[in-house]
């Protein structure tokens, strides 16, 4: 069985404020995806609809959700 390496959600982009900073997915649903690298248009406060890509992104620093990297975006 595959594990599915895609999703997409929406929800609000927030900062954790572990050392340093990180930026989170907080999903609808109550989810959280700790965003790798994201784009500069995802800050705190924004709202949208992301497609994230799980693969390869199993362990993070913040450890506050599943790490992802995000392949698309749509601000709302």
């Amino acid at each position: 069985m595959t594990k599915t390496a895609t999703h997409q959600k929406t929800g609000t982009i927030q900062k954790i404020g572990l050392e340093g900073g990180l930026l989170a997915l907080v999903t609808d649903a109550g989810e959280s995806f700790e965003l790798l690298d994201p784009p500069r248009e995802l800050r705190p406060g924004v709202r949208a609809k992301v497609v994230l890509d799980t693969r390869g992104a199993d362990v993070s620093i913040g450890m506050i959700g599943q790490a992802a990297r995000v392949k698309t975006f749509e601000i709302l």
